[in-house]
């Protein structure tokens, strides 16, 4: 087998397990059905891929790969343009949401295969495809958790984390069906126009993340006078012992 034709046989079972894993999701599809539907034996899937885990890890790579970069230059761009200060929620949230909505834009009415390949994962409920998913996504997630924390010090983790899965989520949901919104607003509302789609979802995430942002330090406790002692909690007698042993 000359080099382009491995090439083209290696693309082909890609374009059949995409079709596959997106139709059947992960636990549907299978290794053999999926080598038959690309005009190849299974000793071919297995020579290229190892498995129809490793199979499935080729089609994330080959689909979503360049969305994850793209949300990574955005991120990183902006850092760029501040360096050394923590970056504004609105620019995290931007770094978030522009890359799939370009990406949607780009691929018109028809949704494109990373489009069907995001709702399947969405909807995915398969403990392995979604731990594959994770694990190619960690190290992004981890850089804009990372932003968000330096971008609203004041806010628990725990606050972070439900409003960012809050966000993904809305992503997904509207790539899954980008005609839903369009045809429910009579065509008022569309994502042929990114920027636009993006301006009003980072209103809507941006308001959900303000009262982090708002939200005060908690002032630094009175010192006693005398002896630097914290007093803030204590009851009056506790006050008076403390002054009375400064004294003594």
């Amino acid at each position: 087998m000359s080099g382009t034709e491995g090439l083209d046989r290696r693309t082909q079972i890609l374009d059949a397990a995409e079709e596959a894993f997106a139709t059947l999701g992960y636990a549907g599809a299978s290794l053999r059905q999926i080598a038959a539907s690309a005009g190849a034996n299974l000793a071919s899937a297995h020579y290229y891929f190892g498995s129809k885990e490793g199979l499935f890890k080729a089609v994330l790579e080959r689909r979503l790969e360049p969305l994850r970069k793209r949300h990574l230059e955005l991120l990183h761009n902006a850092a760029a343009e501040s360096p050394g200060q923590p970056l504004a929620v609105e620019k995290i949230l931007e770094a978030i949401v522009l890359p799939p909505l370009v990406h949607a834009a780009q691929a018109g009415p028809q949704r494109s295969p990373a489009q069907r390949l995001i709702g399947r994962i969405v909807a995915e409920p398969d403990a392995a495809c979604q731990q594959l998913v994770a694990q190619m996504f960690s190290e992004m997630q981890a850089e804009f958790m990372a932003a968000f924390k330096a971008s609203l010090p004041e806010a628990l983790e725990p606050e972070l984390y439900w409003r960012l899965e809050f966000v993904w989520g809305a992503i997904g949901f509207i790539l899954c069906s980008p005609g839903r919104l369009e045809a429910a607003s009579q065509g008022t509302c569309t994502l042929a126009d990114p920027v636009a789609a993006a301006r009003h979802m980072l209103d809507f995430f941006a308001a959900g993340f303000r009262p982090l942002r708002d939200r005060q330090a908690p002032a630094p406790a009175p010192l006693h006078p005398a002896g630097g002692a914290r007093a803030e909690g204590l009851n009056n007698s506790a006050v008076h012992m403390m002054n009375t042993e400064t004294i003594l």
